[in-house]
């Protein structure tokens, strides 16, 4: 058996920290327990690509009540969405000295309205995880799994993310491309956290969990700066004002926000493709 918290345990604990952030968000939908939550159902979710290595039966459907919690996790999404252009507009307000009332208010007013409709729907989402039929299942099956073939499926799958990952990353990567990329290093990332929760000694040889953090990071940043202008746009097709000075403020941060969807998009490239050690050609 491994030293540490056995892959049973951690996958019983995720289902847990779900209920529990869930809880919380209920009782008051603050930014860091919402990004809790996410963060335990993209673990969970790393675990169904495990587990689906793994040949345990009806994961697809199952393991972590699929449509329903996608439910949960793309209500949640929203909400966070709106928490993070709060924090990111206040901190370009205090970089350039200049405010945006109006905007401020409207992100306001849409953060309450994501609280009321989150605060509705997710109740039944999560039935108690550890007393669901299938998830004892699977613990039972991932209980009964040798260390070897766990870290043997662990591999295969890691393989196969960088693999997609590193082939999109030889190319020319336009905005679609970036995004698989993202999607697929998150999901190695915490498929190696949770081996590496169980089994500390444990080598991925392709690349390095700094370096996926690294990526992580760096497109996020280029993510966040695409939602500022897909959020802003949403807000500037409601605005109503014959103020010519409060249209032309907006358009400059509508343009500002531009020049830094660029700026990030570019970085993340030039990033992956040094973290991935591909040559760098981001045309």
């Amino acid at each position: 058996m491994p030293p540490y918290e056995s892959i049973h345990e951690y996958y019983l604990h995720q289902h847990r920290n779900i209920e529990h952030f869930l809880e919380l968000c209920l009782d008051h939908a603050d930014s860091a327990s919402v990004h809790e939550l996410r963060l335990s159902i993209k673990k969970l979710r790393a675990f169904n690509k495990l587990a689906q290595q793994l040949c345990l039966h009806d994961t697809d459907e199952h393991i972590y009540i699929k449509h329903r919690v996608r439910q949960l996790y793309k209500l949640a999404g929203q909400l966070r969405d709106t928490q993070v252009q709060l924090r990111l507009l206040a901190a370009y307000e205090e970089r350039t000295d200049t405010s945006y009332p109006e905007y401020n208010q409207w992100l306001l007013r849409r953060e309450k309205k994501r609280i009321k409709r989150f605060g509705r729907k997710p109740r039944h989402v999560v039935p108690h995880a550890t007393a669901h039929i299938t998830h004892q299942k699977i613990g039972k099956q991932l209980a009964q799994a040798s260390d070897e073939t766990i870290i043997n499926s662990a591999v295969k799958v890691l393989d196969d993310s960088f693999s997609k990952a590193r082939e999109l990353a030889c190319g020319a990567l336009d905005e679609r491309d970036l995004h698989r990329i993202r999607i697929h290093t998150k999901q190695a990332r915490y498929i190696l956290n949770i081996i590496l929760h169980s089994y500390p000694e444990f080598v991925f040889g392709s690349i390095s969990v700094d370096s996926m953090r690294r990526i992580e990071i760096a497109t996020g940043r280029w993510h966040d700066t695409l939602v500022k202008v897909e959020m802003l746009n949403k807000y500037l097709a409601r605005l109503k004002t014959g103020d010519q000075s409060v249209l032309v403020k907006y358009q400059d941060l509508k343009n500002a926000f531009r020049a830094e969807v660029d700026a990030t998009y570019q970085h993340a490239c030039l990033l992956v493709k040094k973290e991935m050690r591909v040559q760098r050609d981001c045309s």
